[in-house]
């Protein structure tokens, strides 16, 4: 029940305000820790398909070529998702999308396990894709309200990173030790229920973004300023703010046609309320009007290129991951010690998420991308032509640090140069593409491995790294607010 503030003292309200100050924190946090598990959730399923392909391949008795269409199972899952999830947000909000998706990716799992007859294992990853694709978009979608995003999109994908190095750990202790590949799914039921337990916790099956957010609150550190906070609250209620303050609130709703946030005043409290448009989640427009911001979306150029970059960075990214295992036993004769390769990878490419982010603002987010490219190329070259098993090693984990920071770097560019009522659908559609990158492109290698041989990789790897640093050419700076 909310406080009488008629009937309370100004100190009594200062109280009453930072104990909502405090509530409001601790749910924020617990709706941001539960993006975090989702995404480590999401880390975890992209990276079990690698250490497992030797083993998936001697049960079933099928070729890189037929393995691969693993990958093109949760790329329709993936694609299935993008072109929906505005519409599925829109209607029913961020809290139950968010809850659906990773219940149905826990049910991917489940059907794994019995491991029937191959074809099935397709339509698992399926399930698998579409539950990611609906988690990822709302996770990135939540963050990019937060304040700080450039860092806290960093140390979101390295959650990602994290659930990516810790599951080749486990599936290439499991299947090397002779049991049965498919029963390593069991263990991925566990981290998936847990992860849909954390996601119906936090929003409640429920939540929407707010079309208008309060402003952030700030913490008296003592009952002296809370009492001084709430008289002036009380007295801008009666008398309106200073002029100079009018005339700063009429200046930034002006502004507020660029897509920046205007300040408008209710009761003598101050919110934030995001210019007029059409709201993706805040329960303004009608389902039927979801065609208009699809519409939107899909004649944003913005939207475009970076949906094409991320297609051949994630493609690149999964099919390091997922090949470099069976590259270094075929190729190196790494024996079954290689599967740990892969969890320097992804270790690689959490540490980068996790600590670069202050270097990539410093250095500027755009520019930034090319040089962990150039980089990244160098190591590639070194990988392809060095025989070295450990040298291989090291060097598989440096490129992993290097890719690393490329995505949240994306997305975090999306955030500011969409506007907010493409938020959602936009980086829906990104991350689609993401996925459809990470199934397209390891398919490839996968049938070239299976024509020559996996040493194929390596000139694969380069080729999408250029393809990569092209198509950033036409991606607009950060400091543009819309097209």
């Amino acid at each position: 029940m909310e406080p009488d503030y008629a009937n309370t003292s100004p100190a009594s309200r200062g109280a009453t305000s930072l104990q909502v100050a405090q509530e409001d924190r601790r749910d924020l946090f617990i709706k941001e820790a539960s993006c975090h598990a989702t995404m480590v959730c999401a880390g975890w399923s992209d990276s079990s398909s690698g250490p497992l392909i030797p083993y998936i391949q001697a049960y079933f008795g099928v070729s890189y070529t037929v393995v691969s269409m693993l990958f093109i199972g949760q790329m329709v899952g993936f694609l299935t998702a993008g072109f929906s999830n505005s519409y599925w947000t829109e209607k029913y909000g961020l809290g139950k999308v968010i809850a659906v998706g990773s219940i149905i990716q826990l049910f991917g799992f489940i059907f794994l396990i019995p491991a029937f007859a191959f074809p099935v294992m397709p339509v698992c990853y399926i399930l698998l894709g579409f539950g990611m694709a609906l988690q990822d978009a709302q996770a990135n979608t939540y963050i990019a309200t937060l304040p700080n995003v450039e860092f806290k999109m960093g140390l979101l994908h390295a959650s990602y990173g994290f659930g990516a190095l810790i599951c080749p750990l486990a599936a290439t202790a499991f299947a090397s030790s002779g049991i049965r590949f498919s029963y390593f799914y069991s263990v991925s039921i566990g981290v998936a229920s847990l992860n849909a337990a954390i996601l119906l916790y936090a929003f409640k099956f429920s939540y929407r973004i707010p079309k208008v957010l309060p402003a952030p609150m700030t913490t008296p550190p003592n009952e002296r300023e809370a009492e001084n906070g709430a008289i002036e609250l009380e007295s801008i209620s009666r008398n309106g703010p200073p002029a100079a303050d009018r005339n700063d609130l009429t200046d930034s709703k002006e502004r507020g046609e660029d897509g920046m946030r205007t300040p408008s005043s209710t009761n003598g409290q101050q919110s934030f309320q995001y210019p007029p448009g059409p709201s993706l989640e805040g329960g303004v427009l009608p389902p039927g009007k979801d065609k208009g911001i699809l519409r939107q979306t899909l004649e944003n150029r913005t939207v475009w290129i970076c949906c094409l970059f991320i297609l051949v960075y994630v493609g690149a990214e999964v099919s390091m991951g997922g090949w470099i295992v069976t590259f270094l036993i075929d190729n190196r004769n790494g024996g079954p010690s290689a599967g740990y390769v892969a969890t320097g990878f992804w270790g690689g490419l959490t540490l980068g998420r996790a600590v670069t982010s202050p270097f990539n603002i410093w250095f500027g987010e755009k520019r930034v991308i090319w040089l962990y490219l150039f980089i990244a190329t160098g190591l590639e070259f070194a990988i392809w032509f060095s025989r070295d098993f450990i040298g291989n090693a090291v060097t598989v984990a440096l490129v992993g640090f290097l890719l690393g920071p490329i995505y949240p770097i994306t997305m975090s560019i999306c955030t500011k140069v969409l506007p907010r009522s493409l938020h959602a659908s936009g980086i829906g559609f990104i991350a689609a593409a993401g996925q459809a990158g990470s199934a397209i492109f390891p398919f490839l290698t996968g049938a070239l491995a299976q024509k020559f041989s996996p040493s194929v990789l390596q000139p694969v790897l380069i080729i999408l790294f250029v393809v990569q640093a092209v198509i950033w050419v036409f991606c607009p700076s950060p400091d543009r607010k819309k097209e």
